[in-house]
């Protein structure tokens, strides 16, 4: 009879904790959204950013396919720390004029 020896690996598993983002400048700054579709500015914004939105044409119509509306004009300004504030972003629709 012939004796089998089973040798059993034991993987260990690290866990690794993802790192926390770096702030390289120091708090969060509002990037240059105007212009861009607003697709595009959610994108560029952080996730925990507040946005309003504002109907350009004042009209009071309200964003339900961000697709179709484009950026004209945002406050604060792009650059600026945003420290916890709202940013609000005037919007139309792609086929509008901005407002001048």
């Amino acid at each position: 009879m012939v004796k089998r020896t089973v040798t059993t690996s034991l993987l260990v598993l690290t866990c690794l904790v993802p790192a926390a983002p770096a702030l390289a400048d120091g708090p969060e700054r509002m990037p240059r959204v105007a212009g861009q579709g607003l697709v595009s500015a959610y994108q560029a914004l952080n996730y925990d950013t507040s946005v309003r939105l504002r109907d350009g044409r004042g009209a009071g119509r309200h964003v339900l396919w961000p697709a179709s509306w484009k950026v004209c004009a945002q406050t604060p300004e792009a650059g600026t720390p945003l420290q916890g504030r709202p940013a609000t972003l005037t919007v139309v629709k792609t086929h509008e004029a901005c407002p001048a």
